[in-house]
């Protein structure tokens, strides 16, 4: 049901429970009033109010009309309870309902507001699609140079986040059920620091689940992360058209992870001296926040090619080997069966088998600009 609907079905029922409450109290104030204003006043001595003392009304009064207007109110009370029970409890549901999802869009309030105090948005864009802007500092000296020391300062590429939920806790129907995107936000992924307590970072449990409830407030339909996967590979193949499909999907959904440098390259400055470098990315697959990928390694952990693909699809389970391996955390590799066809993430699967473990030694580093030199 959507957002709005369960709010004005939670505000209806609310409605109704306070007229039915309210026609239960009018109802009981009539009868004390009534039998109030029925009642003698006092005359005199108990002796005289003494009901066994007093004249009483004879059976033929007591048996007429005052008592079918006893019974006709207890009769009129009976319905009420009835009635008013069996309605409060078909949409108990309906009101709970409501009141779970004011009290989500509460804690998607606050996540909203922790985000722009931590500036989530800076590494993860304005909308949420990803962004290069997050300074990051690399030593790369020894990598590339014989110098002892090379320090760089490059733009990181932060990934998109309004579409999380098709890469992590993909089953997950409520914010009860989601454990990754929570893991993730505690202990970091990467160079995305730790913000929970636990993990080292500066927000506690509640705060954690406000910025998971921003998050799922926020995220895109599967749909929508086909359609935006769809336009980027269409994009990515007319840039390289000398790429295959595999590569092309590769480097748009696994080089980020698999990849040396690859969130980072492009131009980047030089703090010692001012100068300007442009770092390339390693070799393809040769592995880096996850680990390399090639016709060695794959072939060893995925002897059959179904295998491999089932993994890109569902991504890794806690504690669950695939081949010689078991993933001890629940927060690793993502799965990609909500944005990607089969035949696609078979292309994935194809390219990263056909990858060469001995070319995955390269390095890649170009110098611009050296501010020492005037070069």
């Amino acid at each position: 049901m959507p957002e709005g609907a369960r709010l004005l079905a939670a505000s209806t029922e609310r409605s109704i429970a306070i007229v039915l409450l309210a026609v239960v109290v009018v109802g009981w104030a009539i009868y004390v009033f009534v039998n109030i204003r029925q009642a003698k006043s006092e005359v005199g001595s108990e002796r005289e109010l003494a009901p066994n003392r007093g004249n009483l009304p004879d059976d033929e009064q007591l048996e007429g009309r005052r008592l079918e207007k006893v019974q006709a109110f207890g009769v009129l009370m009976l319905l009420i309870m009835v009635l008013v029970l069996p309605v409060y409890w078909l949409l108990e549901g309906g009101r709970r309902s409501g009141a779970e999802t004011a009290f989500s869009e509460a804690a998607a309030n606050r996540g909203e507001g922790l985000a722009a105090e931590q500036a989530c948005t800076d590494c993860h864009g304005a909308d949420l699609g990803g962004a290069r802007f997050a300074p990051v500092v690399l030593d790369i000296g020894n990598q590339f140079t014989d110098k002892d020391s090379f320090i760089i300062n490059t733009t990181w590429e932060g990934p998109a986040i309004d579409d999380v939920f098709t890469r992590f806790d993909t089953d997950a129907e409520s914010l009860d059920e989601v454990t990754e995107v929570r893991q993730i936000l505690v202990y970091g992924r990467g160079v995305m620091p730790a913000w929970g307590l636990e993990g080292g970072g500066p927000l506690n449990d509640q705060q954690i689940d406000d910025l998971v409830a921003w998050l799922w407030r926020e995220r895109i339909s599967d749909e929508e992360a086909q359609e935006r996967a769809a336009a980027r590979k269409a994009a990515e193949t007319a840039a390289n058209p000398d790429h295959s499909e595999g590569e092309v999907l590769f480097d748009l959904h696994c080089a980020r992870c698999h990849t040396p440098r690859w969130p980072g390259r492009g131009p980047a400055q030089l703090p010692n001296n001012g100068g300007t470098v442009e770092v390339l990315p390693g070799p393809s697959g040769a592995g880096r926040y996850g680990p390399p990928l090639n016709s060695v390694s794959l072939e060893r952990l995925f002897p059959d090619i179904d295998d491999h693909i089932t993994f890109i699809a569902n991504g890794a389970a806690d504690n669950v080997p695939f081949g010689e391996f078991a993933r001890l955390g629940n927060y690793g590799m993502p799965g990609f069966k909500k944005v990607l066809t089969e035949e696609e993430i078979r292309a994935i699967a194809e390219y990263e088998r056909s990858l060469d473990s001995q070319s995955q030694a390269a390095v890649g580093f170009d110098l611009l600009h050296d501010a020492e030199d005037g070069s």
